[in-house]
């Protein structure tokens, strides 16, 4: 018999291959049954693959089998199975199979287009029941809540020139009561539509509330006042004082804390800081500021949050969480311990360094924005600057340039695309500047980059601050260090809001939807690309309902505020596809040139029967190397985001290359499927409607290959690049502040201010940095379920194939190849000239490191034993998929 393909919640393959089971059907308890509608019958029906029906040109059909008729089963005291007895059974012999559609058996070919044909059917109106596998296309209209007032309105992003966007899934909410162009959000925050398909596990759900609640009390949650001398001899002293001359009903602890407060007063006692710092009592002994944001990570004791500071919260976070956040610590003083960002962990002031500042643009959280500065470019920018700056001298610098640029050594991060947002953002407590930062690798012995110049504009009507063009030579020390913050805050908005969000998250959603509705379960392609699609359309929801929504928690952290949104949505008007391989992407920046070769060497994608073997992991006396043969030159081999890519992105390519040889044996094989074609159309013409340019057919070989190669690269190592240093890097605020608040000073008011206090007042405020620094936590952990890149399923979910299968042996190769990737990554960072990896903070790039070797997550049948312990952020490992 062969699986139809109308079962995939049961018969869902974590592998791609071919294999066969035999027994009967038994259901499991699982979170795809207690979606099922209440009183429903749920029924199982097999056909053959060989033995067709004349009539109905489908298989032979079994016997219905019920699911949900008889008398419910108790399991256990506690735990009452939502389901009931089937009434048959159906005794079988199932064949997983994967077909190009010319090639599907007969018995299966109308039951195959039946699927796919029930997923594209347009839906009716209003919202939809939660076990309903509807996939269909809609623009960003749930982002604004014009109910709540003009302040929640956002504009519509996608399908208009102006605010061109991905398209993502539709939910089936109602439209808002007095704009039917708007969605209306869920009643509650974490209930939404998302296919049953494509829900994470209660269980991560729930490690993921876990973690956030935790972050919100490690960060947020107010210390508690140290007990002194005499209130630890009698601890009851006060309260039994007030009990004396109140009732016991009428006073609070509240009421004792402030009375505390008052004899604290009185008697000058001197409070201790949390990090057993000076006392605040004495103002000669004031800490700075970066001393109080040191104090954020001390070990403490918390009991409750600060008023404010929940009033705040109230407005940004779900009820949900909110609610067990107040409620633990209601329950007991919670002792809470924070991990120090990277950045800071070996000493405090090593990003204010220029080498660290520089390394950042290669590897730090947003390596993908740096380019290399080109003659062409060059010229207009010395043009603009000499034009707009007309008072600096630029002959020494323009000089410098001229000699670094021939040996490919200068380098440009331009952030001046937000110029035309500044009369938006600024105000309400904002200051930002649209920044050009000019950097050089000035040492000839190493690689590492320094900036140069710094561009800090504004528009030319603005009515505060002005525009300011720093060369580092010429200027105050102080300035220059002023100047640095504003660039790392620009970098910060770009990364979250472009290189994260829009670039990984975003992008790929409209590929998950067409896969969906495109292409069988059965399709060989859907099998490859499904296990890095896990997840990732319901973490996009959760997304759009806490973060990206309006007044949420992006908004309220990035200078962007309230324009987040429309400037991802500017921003998607340069995304290209073809951009988004790995080795196009670094051709484009000009920090790659195509390698040159004395002889042809068959490489990645060079024709059909391309030959990979010079891609792979050559055994030698001690361990493992990844040897690649790369179509690419790096400008900076010290460049570790690209190093390491490219290795990541060479085993990716080698593997999909190797898989498809099995399906498709020439040209026309991937020209004549039909569903490919179809699903490529409507990635282009629905999913990514608003980009016309960047797209290419496929209709080689070659063409196919790299579109899979670039996919699985985006959901995988671009996305792990980008995300999980985010703690390392912006945990720590004055290394990559979201916001700030004041513009540099004028040069002749640098003397005579206070620099430590003008820092302060420049930081966002306390609360701001804590809900920062706590959602940099919760974002750059992994999940106790994380499947990372070359893992396999667990073989007690589902039986591996022969040893002797291609499919299963190509796997292999590929699993052996990262495990071989992760031993050079360990070997160049222990590579004492190559700085890039370490730099001054000491970090050792780790973004790119696979993981695959790690253990395997518990299987489902494990999972209920199994109890996940909380782990330190590690900055490493390549999940499968955009899962976090």
């Amino acid at each position: 018999m062969g699986c139809c393909g109308l079962l995939q919640a049961h018969c869902h393959r974590h592998d791609p291959q071919k294999y066969i089971i035999r027994g009967e059907i038994e259901i499991d308890r699982s979170p795809w049954f207690s979606l099922c509608a209440s009183g429903s019958s749920v029924v199982f029906r097999l056909y053959s693959q060989d033995e067709m029906d004349p009539t109905t040109r489908k298989g032979v059909e079994s016997e219905n089998a019920y699911v949900m008729k008889g008398k419910e089963l108790e399991k256990k005291k506690h735990e009452v199975l939502s389901m009931k007895v089937p009434t048959k059974v159906i005794k079988f012999e199932l064949k997983f199979e994967l077909y190009l559609p010319k090639e599907t058996p007969k018995g299966l070919a109308e039951l195959r287009k039946k699927e796919l044909l029930k997923l594209q059917a347009p839906r009716l109106k209003g919202e939809w029941n939660p076990w309903d596998r509807i996939y269909d296309y809609d623009v960003y209209n749930d982002l604004g809540d014009p109910e709540k007032g003009r302040s929640y309105d956002r504009p519509v992003l996608g399908d208009s020139t102006k605010f061109p966007y991905p398209r993502r899934l539709k939910t089936g909410h109602l439209n808002c009561q007095h704009d039917h162009s708007r969605e209306s959000g869920p009643a509650r925050c974490f209930q939404f539509y998302v296919p049953p398909d494509e829900r994470m596990s209660d269980e991560k759900l729930q490690e993921l509330k876990n973690n956030f609640v935790e972050a919100l009390i490690r960060f947020l949650a107010q210390e508690s006042t140290p007990p002194h001398l005499w209130d630890r001899e009698c601890p009851d002293f006060v309260t039994k004082v007030a009990h004396f001359f109140v009732p016991k009903a009428a006073i609070s602890k509240k009421d004792v804390r402030f009375i505390r407060s008052i004899i604290d007063f009185c008697r000058k006692l001197k409070l201790p800081s949390s990090h057993g710092g000076p006392s605040r009592s004495d103002p000669s002994e004031e800490q700075d500021i970066f001393d109080d944001i040191i104090g954020f990570y001390a070990d403490k004791e918390v009991e409750e949050l600060d008023d404010s500071d929940r009033q705040r919260l109230e407005k940004l976070v779900p009820k949900e969480i909110l609610d067990q956040v107040v409620a633990t610590l209601a329950l007991k003083r919670q002792h809470v311990s924070a991990q120090l960002p990277s950045i800071i962990a070996e000493e405090k002031f090593a990003a204010f360094e220029e080498e660290e500042f520089g390394r950042q643009m290669l590897a730090g959280t947003n390596p993908v924005r740096i380019r290399r500065l080109k003659e062409e470019d060059f010229s207009l920018l010395m043009e603009n600057f000499q034009e707009r700056y007309p008072g600096i001298k630029l002959e020494d610098l323009e000089n410098l340039l001229k000699e670094k640029m021939k040996a490919s050594r200068a380098f440009i991060l331009d952030h001046h695309y937000l110029e035309q947002f500044l009369k938006m953002i600024n105000g309400k407590g904002v200051r930002a500047y649209a920044t050009r930062t000019i950097l050089i690798a000035d040492d000839p012995s190493s690689e590492g980059i320094v900036p140069v110049a710094i561009e800090l504009s504004l528009p030319e009507d603005s009515d505060d601050g002005r525009s300011m063009f720093l060369v580092e030579e010429n200027c105050s020390g102080v300035l220059w260090e002023l100047a640095k913050f504003h660039v790392a805050s620009n970098d910060t908005a770009y990364h979250q809001l472009v290189s994260h969000w829009l670039h990984t998250h975003a992008v790929v959603e409209p590929f998950i939807i067409a896969t969906r509705r495109r292409l069988s379960v059965m399709h060989p392609i859907h099998r490859l690309l499904d296990p890095h699609f896990k997840d990732t359309l319901h973490i996009n929801a959760l997304a759009r309902a806490i973060f990206l929504n309006a007044g949420g928690i992006v908004e309220t952290l990035l200078f962007t505020g309230e324009y987040s949104l429309e400037l991802s949505s500017h921003l998607y008007k340069e995304w290209r596809f073809d951009m988004q391989a790995l080795p196009e992407d670094l051709l484009e920046r000009g920090m790659a040139k195509p390698r040159v070769r004395d002889e042809v060497v068959s490489g990645p994608m060079e024709h059909v029967e391309s030959d990979k073997s010079s891609n792979k992991a050559a055994k030698g006396a001690e361990q493992e190397m990844f040897e690649v043969d790369a179509e690419v030159e790096l400008v900076l081999e010290d460049y570790p985001y690209a190093k390491d890519g490219i290795e990541i992105w060479t085993a990716i390519e080698t593997w999909v290359t190797e898989y498809c040889n099995v399906f498709y044996h020439n040209d026309n094989d991937v020209k004549e499927d039909e569903e490919i074609q179809e699903w490529w159309n409507e990635i282009k013409t629905r999913g990514h409607v608003d980009r016309k340019e960047g797209w290419y057919d496929i209709n080689t070989f070659e063409s196919l290959v790299k579109a899979l190669t670039t996919l699985i690269w985006i959901t995988s190592g671009l996305h792990a690049a980008v995300n999980f240093g985010q703690y390392g890097y912006g945990g720590w605020p004055p290394n990559r502040s979201m916001l700030l608040r004041k513009f540099l000073p004028k040069e002749d008011e640098v003397e005579r201010m206070d620099i430590m206090k003008f820092v302060e007042e420049m930081l966002p405020d306390k609360f701001q940095m804590k809900l920062a620094i706590a959602v940099m936590d919760l974002l750059s952990r992994h999940t106790s379920d994380e499947v990372y890149l070359g893992q396999t399923s667990p073989q007690k979910e589902w039986p591996l194939i022969e040893d002797d299968d291609i499919i299963q042996k190509k796997f292999k190769e590929f699993r052996e190849n990262l495990e071989a990737i992760e031993q050079n990554i360990k070997e160049r960072n222990k590579e004492y000239l190559l700085m890039n990896r370490w730099g001054y903070a000491k970090i050792p790039y780790k973004l790119l490191y696979p993981d695959t070797s790690k253990s395997m997550p518990p299987t489902s049948k494990e999972k209920g034993k199994h109890h996940p312990e909380k782990t330190d952020i590690n900055e490493s490992g390549i999940p499968n998929s955009i899962s976090i």
